[in-house]
C-alpha cells in the first residue's frame, strides 16, 4: 500500500511541476506547455513576437521586434495581422495590430513602422509623411521623455465614437524612430457609441511611452 501511495505521489508531483515548466528556444522566444489564455498567444503569428508568457505590467506582454531593434508593451488581447507584415532586414519593419475593448464597445486599430537609417534625423520630411499619409493637416505637440522624443498629434469624435491619434517616436540617441496611427471606432459595428478618449490615448500612451529602442 506505501509503495503505490509513493507511486501516486511521484506521479502527481511530476505533472504539476511539469504544468508551470517553459523553455527557452534558440531564438529567445519562450515555448510553453500552458499558454495563457489570451488572444496574443492563442494567435501563432503574433506569439512569435512575445518574448515571455509572464506579464511584463498587468493587461502586458513584451513585444519585441524582428529586426531586434526596439521592445515595446504588447496588450494581452490585441493580435498582429500577419497579411500586412513587411521586414526588410534589421532596418524597416511594418506592421498592424488591433484588439477589441469589450467593455467599452470599441476597437482600435494601429499601424507602426520602424525604420534605421542615418537620415532620419530630417524630423520635418517624417513628419510631413506622417501628415499626408492620415491626412492630417495640423500641428504637432512635442514630448521629450529622456529616451525618445514623441511627436504626436490627437482627434477625437466622442458621440461617433471615434478616437484618432498619430504620433513619430524618435530615438535620442540613435538613428531609430517609428511612425505610428491608432483609429478606433465602435466594436457592434454602430455608427455611434460614447467613448471615452482619454482612456483610450492613456491606454495607447502605454504603448508608446514603453517603446524601447536598442
Amino acid at each position: 500500500m506505501k509503495k503505490v501511495l509513493l507511486l501516486f505521489l511521484t506521479t502527481m508531483l511530476a505533472f504539476t511541476g511539469g504544468c508551470g515548466m517553459t523553455k527557452e528556444k534558440d531564438n529567445g522566444k519562450v515555448e510553453q506547455q500552458y499558454m495563457p489564455e489570451t488572444e496574443a498567444f492563442k494567435d501563432e503569428f503574433t506569439r512569435e513576437f512575445i518574448k515571455s508568457a509572464e506579464e511584463t505590467e498587468e493587461g502586458y506582454y513584451t513585444f519585441e521586434s524582428k529586426t531586434k531593434g526596439y521592445t515595446m508593451l504588447f496588450p494581452e488581447n490585441a493580435k498582429v495581422s500577419k497579411s500586412d507584415y513587411e521586414l526588410h532586414e534589421n532596418k524597416y519593419e511594418t506592421l498592424n495590430l488591433g484588439e477589441k475593448i469589450s467593455d467599452i464597445n470599441n476597437s482600435y486599430y494601429i499601424k507602426l513602422t520602424y525604420e534605421k537609417s542615418p537620415n532620419i534625423n530630417d524630423i520635418d520630411v517624417h513628419l510631413d509623411q506622417l501628415s499626408i499619409t492620415s491626412g492630417y493637416k495640423g500641428e504637432f505637440k512635442e514630448i521629450d521623455n529622456g529616451t525618445n522624443i514623441v511627436y504626436y498629434a490627437r482627434e477625437n469624435n466622442n458621440e461617433k465614437g471615434l478616437f484618432y491619434y498619430i504620433a513619430l517616436i524618435k530615438a535620442n540617441n540613435t538613428d531609430q524612430l517609428i511612425r505610428l496611427t491608432f483609429d478606433s471606432s465602435c466594436s457592434n459595428g454602430e455608427t455611434e457609441c460614447d467613448v471615452d478618449a482619454d482612456k483610450l490615448e492613456q491606454r495607447l500612451m502605454e504603448v508608446v511611452n514603453s517603446i524601447k529602442f536598442k
